[in-house]
């Protein structure tokens, strides 16, 4: 895994940890197996929203389930659509 997107995978599972009140779950486990939903998974893109001030769409939480998943699409938003 490269740095850049290592670091986003970090901040996104910080975001994880935050939303959902604990870290029993690896990169690699789908959000609602780690007890979130659809009101958790908004909260953690408004928080990525916030810290990263890119565009982030709700579907793509859906589209990419995982840590590592989803840290590697916010990583192709971030270079595409900066907020302004």
């Amino acid at each position: 895994m490269t740095p850049p997107v290592r670091a986003m995978t970090d901040q996104v599972r910080a975001a994880w940890i935050e939303v959902l009140g604990h870290d029993d779950f690896d990169d690699d486990t789908p959000f609602i197996e780690a007890g979130g939903h659809s009101l958790k998974a908004t909260q953690v893109l408004i928080r990525l929203r916030r810290k990263l001030g890119v565009r982030l769409p709700n579907r793509l939480f859906f589209d990419h389930p995982t840590v590592r998943e989803l840290a590697a699409a916010v990583e192709r938003a971030a270079a595409t659509s900066p907020l302004a």
